[in-house]
């Protein structure tokens, strides 16, 4: 039961109404998938197709802009970051647009990185 809190708590803040927040999530996410070839593990796992989803939410929208608790495009960054581990083939015209057309250089570079993923898919 314990085991299920942590997952619960991160999944409010994937699903939360804040982008700020859910750019944390998805960051959060990417670190666990990073440990996991330390701790042979990611304990976010069971939530990977839920995270690509809300990954693929918000590319589907403008990048935000700067703001008090965020930097302009920083949610494009955020989900794909997350991308660059959990992206599929189906993502590839997706991510190839941003790479083509973000006037965010990191947006650019991180959507290269997720292209490679979906094209190994």
């Amino acid at each position: 039961m314990s085991a299920d809190i942590p997952l619960q708590a991160f999944e409010a803040l994937l699903h939360s109404p804040n982008v700020p927040t859910v750019c944390r999530a998805l960051n959060m996410y990417q670190v666990a998938a990073a440990y996991t070839q330390l701790s042979g593990g990611n304990p976010l796992e069971p939530l990977a197709a839920d995270v690509r989803q809300v990954a693929l939410g918000i590319l589907a929208h403008p990048p935000v802009e700067a703001g008090e608790d965020i930097r302009a495009g920083f949610d494009h960054v955020s989900a794909l970051n997350v991308l660059t581990t959990l992206a599929e083939p189906a993502d590839l015209p997706v991510i190839t647009t941003l790479l083509e057309t973000s006037p965010h250089e990191e947006v650019r570079a991180v959507a290269a990185l997720a292209a490679t993923t979906a094209r190994k898919g």
